[in-house]
């Protein structure tokens, strides 16, 4: 499907980006790059609670920028968000995926945890509904996170087969138990979780 799935780069990438969390039995959290879009993004948010994180005011792959350069695309984006939605994003998904370790060092020495993701359909390229859902039902569990497209980074795009999509993927979700949610709500239930007593499943006294 993309290379994010091949083992040996997911990999790599769990090593120094979140790609998903562990520990939480009913949650999965949708993230959306690139927008708004003018056309698309309030269909999206008519089906979705609201999720910030930013992805880079130039949409270039980290790897290309200098640490003064990487250090302008985040806050500039950061910025952006907050005067836009008076929230203070603490995520950062690089643009493309890409971001080497010490590059991700550096985004938490600004304070923004950088996030990937375990589940990306490919959206961005318009597959076609039934199959951006195939491929997002066949690997999305409790942890997961869903890259999806709102918006288009370069030109403009509709993206009204991920709105499609998103209906029968949620629809799917509460059919097997499954919430969205936010990052860091996500990371939130997975502390919480952990936090919890043990619950015997066996019979008798406790």
């Amino acid at each position: 499907m993309t290379i994010l799935h091949e083992p040996r780069v997911s990999s790599w990438a769990r090593g120094h980006l979140l790609c998903r969390v562990d520990g939480v039995s009913d949650r999965v959290a949708l993230t959306f790059d690139d927008g708004p879009s003018p056309r698309d993004t309030e269909r999206v948010l008519d089906v979705l609670a609201r999720h910030v994180a930013i992805h880079g005011d130039w949409h270039l792959p980290p790897p290309m920028l200098p640490p003064s350069l990487l250090r302008r695309e985040v806050e500039r984006s950061a910025l952006a968000v907050k005067r836009a939605a008076d929230v203070t994003p603490r995520h950062y998904r690089p643009p493309y995926g890409l971001m080497l370790p010490s590059q991700a060092r550096f985004a938490r020495e600004l304070g923004f945890a950088p996030v990937l993701g375990d589940v990306y359909p490919e959206d961005a390229l318009r597959p076609g509904v039934d199959r951006i859902v195939r491929r997002v039902v066949s690997r999305l569990s409790a942890g997961s996170i869903l890259i999806l497209h709102d918006g288009s980074a370069h030109l403009e795009m509709s993206r009204g087969q991920t709105v499609e999509a998103l209906e029968i993927i949620l629809q799917h979700m509460n059919s097997h138990g499954l919430r969205g949610v936010s990052v860091e709500r996500l990371l939130i239930a997975a502390g919480a979780e952990s936090a919890a007593p043990a619950v015997s499943s066996g019979g008798g006294s406790p």
